[in-house]
C-alpha cells in the first residue's frame, strides 16, 4: 500500500513555530508531527510513503531517514510550493493523500491556523498522547512525565501537565496547569510555566514567569495578543543546544597569557610550600579528569591529568592549571574538570551537556559560588554554559575572576 504526505509550507499565522524547524517537524508532545503521521500509516499497513516538502526538505530528510523506524520505504521530494490534496491525487493517481497540518487522531483540530489553535490542539492531545510515547507515565492524576525526567521534590506540578523526556524541573518551580514541556527542556528554580507550551531544548530561567505563551529557544509568543519577543538575556530564556562550536584549547594568545600569568603568580608556590609543610600532603596534588567531547554523552570516556596546589585556597589552588592552558588541555573559561565517577552519575541529556564544553580554569558555576562539588546547582550552570557559551558570556565570567562581579544573581 502506498501513500503521499504533503508537508505544510510556512504559514504566516504560525511563523513562530517555523523558526526552528519546518512545521512538519514541530514536536507534538514528544514526536514531531510527521512522525505521528508515519506511525498512523504504518499501523494502517502502508509500506511506501512519498513526502512532498517545500520548506527545508533537507531537515525533513535528515529527521525521517528512509523509513526504517516505521518498517516502510520513504522518499522525500523537494517541491517549490505546497501542493493541494487534489493536485497530488491527480499527479500520482493515488487516493491515499493527506496534508499533515493536524494530528491523525484529531482531524478536526488544525494546528497551523493560529498559535492559539496549536495550543488548543495540544490541550486536546495531552490526554491521548501517552500511548504514542514509550516510557511515559502518569506520575499523578493528570500529570504525565517521560523517561529520565528529573523533578525536584520542592517543585509544584499542577494538572493537566505534560513533561517530555529528559526534562529537568528545578527547586520551587511551578509547572501547570495546562503546561506542556517538550523534550530536554529545563525549567530553572522558582520559575513558573502556566497555560503555556515550552519547546524542546529550551531553558526557562530562574524566577522567569511564562504564562499563556509559546516559548521555544530564545523566542516568546503571547497567545492572547499574538505579540512576539526575542529574548536577548540568556538567563531568562534560551536555547540549550548552543551551536557555537567546540574548541577544547585556548588560542595562542590565551596560552601566552596563561604562561605570563603563571610566571607572575609563581610566588604562590613558595607560599603554598610554607603553609603545606608538615601536613604530609604533596605540594602538587595529582588528579584525573574526563576529556570533554563535542557532543553530550558519557560513553567511552577518556581521561587526562591535571594538578592542584595544596597549602592555599580558592583560585590560588588552580595555579598549576595555568600550565594546563599552555599545554592545550584547559581553556580560560569552560566547565570545571569532572572525574569519571562524577560523569557517570549524569542521568539526563541536559546534565550530560557538562561534557560538551571544554575544561576551564574558571567556570560559570564558579560565579554562582557552586564550589567544587558536582551538585544540582553546579550541573545546571555548567550544562547551561555548554549550551550557550559565547564570547560575551566568557567575558562576563572573566570579569568575575578579576573584579568579583557575578554575571547575574
Amino acid at each position: 500500500m502506498k501513500a503521499v504526505i504533503i508537508c505544510p509550507d510556512r504559514r504566516a499565522e504560525v511563523a513562530f513555530l517555523a523558526r526552528e524547524s519546518p512545521l512538519a517537524l514541530v514536536p507534538a508532545l514528544g514526536p514531531p508531527l510527521l512522525a505521528h503521521w508515519l506511525t498512523h500509516l504504518a499501523d494502517s499497513g502502508v509500506k511506501e510513503v512519498t513526502l512532498l516538502a517545500s520548506d527545508r526538505p533537507d531537515q525533513v530528510r535528515g529527521a525521517i531517514g528512509r523509513g526504517e523506524r516505521w518498517g516502510m520505504k520513504i522518499d522525500v521530494l523537494a517541491e517549490a510550493r505546497e501542493w493541494t490534496v487534489a493536485e497530488v491525487r491527480a499527479r500520482f493517481n493515488l487516493e491515499n493523500v493527506m496534508l499533515a497540518d493536524r494530528l491523525p487522531a484529531l482531524p478536526d483540530a488544525p494546528l497551523f491556523e493560529s498559535c492559539a489553535g496549536f495550543f488548543g490542539a495540544m490541550q486536546r492531545w495531552q490526554p491521548l498522547a501517552h500511548p504514542y510515547r514509550v516510557g511515559t507515565k502518569e506520575i499523578a492524576p493528570g500529570i504525565w512525565a517521560g523517561l529520565r525526567c528529573k523533578i525536584d521534590p520542592s517543585a509544584k506540578l499542577v494538572a493537566p501537565c505534560w513533561l517530555g523526556e529528559n526534562v529537568w524541573i528545578r527547586a520551587n518551580a511551578t509547572v501547570g496547569p495546562d503546561a506542556f514541556i517538550e523534550d530536554s527542556a529545563l525549567v530553572d528554580h522558582d520559575a513558573e510555566v502556566i497555560r503555556s507550551w515550552v519547546g524542546p531544548w529550551t531553558y526557562v530561567g530562574a524566577l522567569t514567569h511564562v504564562n499563556q505563551s509559546l516559548a521555544w529557544a530564545d523566542g516568546l509568543l503571547n497567545l492572547a495578543s499574538s505579540s512576539f519577543t526575542e529574548i536577548v538575556d540568556m538567563f531568562l530564556l534560551g536555547d540549550l543546544r548552543g551551536g557555537q562550536g567546540f574548541a577544547r584549547s585556548s588560542s595562542w594568545f590565551g596560552r601566552l597569557l596563561a604562561f605570563v600569568a603563571g610566571i607572575v603568580a609563581s610566588p604562590l608556590v613558595l607560599l603554598a610550600a610554607i603553609r603545606n609543610s608538615g601536613s604530609g600532603r604533596p605540594l602538587f596534588e595529582h588528579k584525573r579528569a574526563v576529556i570533554p567531547t563535542a557532543v553530550a554523552g558519557n560513553s567511552a570516556l577518556r581521561e587526562m591529568d591535571y594538578r592542584e596546589l595544596n597549602g592555599v585556597t580558592g583560585l590560588a589552588r588552580r595555579w598549576p592549571q595555568l600550565w594546563s592552558i599552555v599545554r592545550g588541555d584547559f581553556t580560560w573559561v569552560g566547565n570545571r574538570p569532572l572525574t569519571r565517577e562524577q560523569a557517570l552519575q549524569f542521568e539526563t541529556e541536559f546534565e550530560q551537556l557538562w561534557l560538551a564544553a571544554p575544561v576551564g580554569f574558571v567556570s560559570l558555576a564558579d560565579t554562582f559560588g557552586c564550589g567544587a562539588d558536582c551538585d544540582d546547582e553546579a550541573r545546571a550552570h555548567s550544562s547551561f554554559y555548554a549550551g550557550r557559551a559565547d564570547r560575551r558570556l566568557d567575558r562576563a565570567v572573566l570579569h568575575w575572576m578579576f573584579f568579583g562581579a557575578s554575571p547575574r544573581r
